[in-house]
């Protein structure tokens, strides 16, 4: 559709669930129970029109008071009364009855007075009320019948090329349900918000049930109000939709990691554009991991950098990483590493995802290291959701031919029964690396291995590694290095419960010699 044939909501999100605006002439029905945003969302909508798009508007209310809905709009720094005073906004207070008779009077007065300030939208707050009173019941046809009103006003609206908004509050009342379902079958796009709880949190969403005309994202969305801006309409987690087929999501370019540990274990280096994932239980130093990664790209391949956290908060992150000698602080400071932090006591994941995908987009990211995978799963309520997250995270940072490595926390301590999430993604990722503890007598000492790796000739052996100023280091094998050579060498099945002790290796080394 043209982008000059839709109207603009002006709302944060919404109009990208649109894929752009609503189908111009559309008549809008918001529907929801108490305490949706309905009467919030349109008020934007009639704010946004006029300072966005200069679109004069009407709004009209039956219960409450203009003052105090002036009042409220300020909570968000919406200015309504200036609007009044500049003639671009009318506030109508009246009741249904009053509105009836309007409708039903060749001159109407309420559009006489759209017209005069120019009016292009309104929004009419609580359609529901526009009804007989006198009736017990809403009939399906007849003078008095509230699909009648609703025709009239319609017919209104489209003569004066007012874009109209309805809200509607959906009750318990039989009457209620009669008028919902009459109104929502005669407007054009019907959005539905809801307000459900998820554990002991609150959670808004909305949902575009349908909009004639036109194409929209389906499903349901993460809605947020938040003081002083207003709606903001975050797009479900999802993989996102190729516009351009011949985009390449890998390709035959290899680079080196830039951790000699990992370029010695892989061969040289990985695809751009690959997934790695970095499984261990805690301690084994996959964060460690993650800083090396992200301070070796930013230095010695000018690949700018973000770690995304939900367990450490970034001041900690950059505390524990100067331990060792790798200084992220002043790479932060020039721009070169990024650090976004959610907590995940309050995971929104539309909205943590939005964030993660601008952040890429406004920095150029090119290499991404998402630290605590796990926390996503305990965070989110069913595996349905964490499942869209990876899969859509994947994809798009596979569109950029973005470098990204996942930390996931393994529960078992010493020795690995499984090593994958709570869902297969062994097929998903392009390399995985498994960091484990070994206990050798009374001392642990740090293991890693490369179980796979897409189109590289990686090791399959098991090599110790040490955490010190750098970061990360291989251990060298005993092969007259001056250094202590590995203790691992000495056993097999390191990655199991019970690693065995072989004397002969040396000896029939020796001999092969």
């Amino acid at each position: 559709m043209r982008e000059s044939s839709l109207v603009k909501t002006g709302v944060s999100g919404l109009d990208d669930i649109f894929l752009g605006g609503i189908a111009e002439s559309n008549v809008i029905m918001v529907q929801g129970a108490a305490g949706t945003g309905k009467t919030l969302l349109g008020l934007e909508f009639i704010y946004r029109g006029i300072t966005l798009y200069n679109e004069p508007g009407i709004i009209v209310v039956f219960e409450g008071t203009p003052n105090k809905l002036v009042r409220d709009a300020t909570s968000f720094g919406w200015n309504l009364a200036e609007l009044e005073a500049q003639n671009k906004l009318k506030i109508v207070f009246t009741t249904p009855q009053v509105l009836e008779l309007e409708l039903r009077s060749p001159n109407s007065l309420l559009l006489e007075a759209a017209a005069e300030i120019g009016a292009q939208r309104i929004f009419i707050d609580g359609i529901g009320l526009l009804r007989p009173v006198s009736n017990t019941q809403v009939p399906s046809s007849g003078a008095g019948s509230y699909r009648e009103l609703l025709q009239q006003l319609l017919e209104g609206l489209n003569r004066e090329n007012l874009t109209g908004m309805f809200s509607h509050e959906v009750a318990t009342q039989p009457d209620s349900h009669a008028t919902l379902e009459m109104a929502a079958f005669l407007a054009d796009t019907l959005i539905e918000l809801t307000h459900d709880r998820r554990s002991r949190l609150g959670h808004r969403s909305v949902e575009v049930v349908k909009s004639r005309g036109q194409n929209f994202v389906s499903g349901t969305h993460t809605l947020k109000i938040s003081g002083g801006h207003g709606l903001e309409v975050f797009r479900r987690v999802q993989a996102p939709v190729p516009t351009n087929l011949a985009q390449p999501t890998s390709n035959a370019k290899r680079s080196v990691i830039g951790v000699q540990a990992l370029d010695d274990l892989i061969g040289g280096g990985i695809y751009d554009g690959s997934t790695t994932m970095v499984v261990g239980i805690s301690g084994a130093g996959k964060t460690v991991l993650g800083t090396q990664l992200l301070r070796e790209g930013a230095l010695k391949h000018e690949k700018r950098g973000l770690l995304v956290s939900l367990d450490e908060h970034p001041a900690q992150i950059i505390r524990n990483a100067e331990t060792i000698g790798i200084d992220l602080q002043s790479l932060i400071d020039t721009g070169a590493i990024h650090i976004l932090y959610d907590s995940p006591q309050e995971l929104e994941i539309d909205a943590h995802y939005n964030r993660l995908v601008k952040t890429v987009e406004k920095y150029n990211i090119q290499r991404l290291v998402i630290d605590g995978v796990t926390s996503y799963s305990t965070a989110l309520d069913d595996q349905r959701s964490y499942r869209d997250f990876f899969h859509a995270l994947v994809a798009f940072t596979k569109g950029r031919l973005m470098t990204t490595f996942f930390n996931y926390e393994n529960p078992e301590l010493f020795g690995l029964s499984a090593y994958m999430p709570e869902f297969p993604v062994s097929s998903i990722v392009d390399n995985i690396i498994v960091l484990s503890l070994v206990e050798l007598g009374t001392t642990l000492h740090r293991s890693i291995a490369v179980v796979k790796a897409r189109g590289c000739k990686h090791e399959f052996d098991t090599r110790e590694f040490s955490i010190g100023q750098g970061g990360i280091n291989l251990l060298p094998l005993d092969k007259g290095a001056e250094l202590a050579p590995s203790a691992l060498e000495s056993y097999s099945s390191v990655m199991s419960r019970a690693p065995t002790r072989h004397s002969f290796r040396r000896a029939a080394a020796a001999g092969e010699r």
